[in-house]
């Protein structure tokens, strides 16, 4: 798993987690975490608690990962051209927004063809009357929204799902629809057939139990949850592709919108 982050982070925060949530599901797996500076100094750790929410939901999914990366820098192509070049995790999430020029498209492309995942949240703002903010509209990226999840007691068993108000959502005005969004029929949620429709898939975004600011425990909200939840899924799904003889599943826009 590799993240994109503009902060660092307290370690003890996530050994705090994972011994927390180990003692409630009676297993403690202590994955390893590897820090790529990008273009300089280490970041402060200012925004620490996105970075711990980041790394403690993808070990959340996927508590058999072999290692997080943590891709640290403040020139947001750097970074993503960074992840991209060394090619060293098939799933990539970012929680934050960066401007996208050509460049970066080239980088997104980049991994679609080497077989990389990259999941952006979709925002927290609720549904888009105006401009999506960037890169929660990109074609070339697999967008996450959000989700309020019921369980039918604590630590037992799903029960509901439905969208949470605050996720992101909405049509962009300047990307048009990508061709595997064009057999999606749009009269029910009112979505564009011309236009960019975000987001492509959600996850959990409220009541998050969260490990940060060295030593502190909160409840976290936001689809910078979902991102790097549904990360940790496909890390689970490579696994099985792996296994099976099979390649990562790289880009998975059009196989969600075709099932």
């Amino acid at each position: 798993m590799a993240l994109l982050e503009y902060s660092d982070y307290y370690k003890v925060d996530i050994t705090n987690y994972e011994n927390i949530v180990g003692a409630v599901v009676g297993t403690t797996n202590y994955v390893s975490l590897t820090n790529v500076v990008v273009g300089g100094s280490t970041p402060s750790t200012g925004k620490n608690d996105e970075v711990a929410l980041d790394i403690e939901m993808a070990i959340a999914m996927a508590p058999g990962l072999t290692r997080v990366i943590v891709y640290e820098g403040s020139s947001p192509n750097d970074v993503l051209n960074c992840m991209a070049t060394n090619n060293a995790a098939k799933q990539l999430s970012c929680s934050w927004g960066f401007h996208v020029n050509s460049t970066t498209e080239n980088i997104f492309q980049q991994y679609q063809t080497q077989g990389q995942s990259f999941f952006v949240s979709s925002g927290d703002n609720g549904a888009y009357t105006g401009r999506i903010s960037a890169p929660s509209d990109d074609p070339n990226v697999t967008v996450v929204g959000g989700t309020s999840l019921s369980t039918s007691r604590a630590n037992g068993p799903w029960s509901s799902e439905t969208t949470w108000s605050g996720s992101g959502g909405g049509i962009s005005t300047i990307n048009t629809i990508p061709n595997w969004q064009t057999n999606v029929t749009m009269s029910l949620n009112q979505g564009s057939t011309t236009m960019r429709n975000i987001p492509d898939v959600a996850m959990a975004a409220t009541n998050i139990f969260l490990e940060a600011e060295n030593g502190g425990t909160y409840e976290a909200w936001g689809t910078s949850a979902a991102a790097p939840l549904w990360a940790g899924f496909t890390a689970l799904v490579n696994q099985q592709a792996a296994a099976a003889g099979q390649p990562p599943v790289g880009f998975i826009n059009p196989a969600v919108y075709a099932i």
